[in-house]
């Protein structure tokens, strides 16, 4: 990222949780990946789309480390196989998984719907949930993969939910409540009214 003229602000590492939890961000870039995998936190693996299959040196890059790949919503059984596996990885091990609750997207300057998918696993695997958010300005995101611009970009944690007392019947309603936290953070730092 610096190479390309970027730079980043990270919260010390200290403030990070100790214990197990489903990291989870909003996701309007290709620059959060890089910035994420800066973070250096111990004991936490990544899920990406297979949609990223294309780009193969990230691939690699992220085979290395221990990433988990997840089908896409058209693989709905192998997706719920998936969600099983990984689940079931979460409460044998200590790791922490960061994840992106609005999935595969156009990026685009806003917070996208939130997928169900990671929130169900983390309540099965009786976790909580840390919300991150990554502050990219309209003017230097480089959507879609057009030109980058320089720029600086912050990641924040905003809180942790406990989630102990959610129940699957009314998981959508927890999640328009995580998601609501989002469009709050979105609307204060870029002066807007987004829903």
């Amino acid at each position: 990222m610096k190479i390309v003229g970027y730079s980043y602000e990270l919260p010390d590492i200290k403030r990070f949780p100790k214990h197990q939890v489903l990291y989870t961000l909003n996701h309007n870039s290709y620059l959060d990946t890089f910035l994420l995998t800066s973070l250096g936190l111990p004991n936490t693996r990544f899920i990406l789309s297979e949609s990223t299959f294309k780009y193969v040196p990230m691939v690699i890059a992220a085979k290395a480390f221990g990433t988990f790949y997840i089908p896409q919503k058209k693989h709905a059984e192998r997706r719920l196989r998936f969600f099983k596996r990984i689940t079931s990885f979460l409460k044998r091990t200590n790791y922490s998984i960061i994840a992106s609750a609005e999935g595969v997207h156009n990026h685009s300057h806003g917070i996208m719907p939130f997928n169900k998918g990671i929130f169900h696993m983390a309540l099965e695997a009786k976790i909580p949930i840390a919300l991150l958010y990554i502050h990219i300005p309209e003017e230097i995101n480089p959507f879609d993969g057009k030109y980058s611009k320089s720029g600086k970009i912050h990641l924040e944690i905003l809180k942790e939910i406990d989630n102990s007392d959610w129940k699957l019947e009314n998981i959508w309603d927890e999640i328009a409540k995580v998601r609501k936290v989002y469009v709050d953070r979105f609307n204060e730092l870029n002066n807007s009214n987004i829903e």
